[in-house]
């Protein structure tokens, strides 16, 4: 049997590989910018989150983004008004021709503070409080982290294990 051409999957098909938000990613990302822990978004953490990531936006631009997709009106954003905001994100983003190489090579670069090639359990830590994450909060804990994927066992990331880590889902401080 030929297939058949078939229009492009709708958003609520979830099923194989789509350009579909992974609920779980959206969450931890919502999280991470919802720094209170209230479930909405301000704009005020929007602004630091972003500025922590090292993007800039000038406060109109914010208070549009923010208007232009609160569904309810508060001034927040929640998570589903956030789906939408991270997937126009994600989508704009996929426009601009980078490829997932490019996208690991700036997250690698986010961490890797000091330019040398490695993510050091200092600057993971750094990285991670400045998100405001729970796991940012000891040298014990990011130490563990690195352990679990420190292939080589120099006590740092390198981009290749970086690389590994990130298709395993990310650091994780489970032992």
């Amino acid at each position: 049997m030929l297939p058949s051409p078939s229009p492009s999957p709708s958003p609520s098909q979830s099923s194989g590989p789509t350009k579909r938000t992974d609920p779980a990613e959206l969450k931890r990302v919502f999280q991470m910018f919802d720094k209170n822990g209230d479930g909405r978004i301000t704009k005020e953490e929007l602004n630091d989150s972003l500025e922590n990531l090292g993007i800039y936006i000038p406060d109109k631009d914010l208070t549009q983004m923010i208007t232009k997709i609160d569904a309810n009106g508060d001034g927040c954003v929640d998570i589903d008004e956030f789906e939408s905001l991270y997937s126009s994100i994600v989508d704009e983003h996929d426009k601009d021709g980078e490829t997932e190489e490019e996208d690991m090579k700036e997250a690698f670069n986010v961490f890797d503070q000091d330019g040398d090639g490695f993510i050091t359990v200092e600057e993971l830590k750094s990285v991670m409080a400045s998100l405001g994450l729970k796991q940012g909060k000891s040298l014990d804990g990011c130490k563990k982290m690195i352990m679990q994927v420190d292939g080589d066992g120099d006590g740092r990331v390198n981009y290749k294990e970086f690389l590994q880590m990130m298709k395993g889902g990310g650091f994780s401080n489970s032992n």
